[in-house]
């Protein structure tokens, strides 16, 4: 779930923009933190891996039969 939670947190800095300020809002941190830590919660009750995990792990298996 690392995969997606940072790769989650690289796109929410882009859609609001944050990059393009002096010094991040340290008000965003926290919502960040939550939304993420929440969204992870909920997902590992259904799934072992988080969704790009999952991906990866697929794409592997695929390369993995290519020798």
């Amino acid at each position: 779930m690392s995969l997606t939670a940072y790769v989650l947190h690289i796109a929410g800095i882009g859609l609001l923009g944050i990059e393009e300020l002096p010094g991040a809002p340290l008000e965003v941190l926290p919502v960040f933190i939550v939304v993420i830590t929440l969204f992870a919660m909920s997902w590992s009750r259904y799934f072992r891996r988080g969704p790009l995990e999952c991906l990866l792990n697929n794409a592997t298996k695929i390369a993995e039969r290519v020798k």
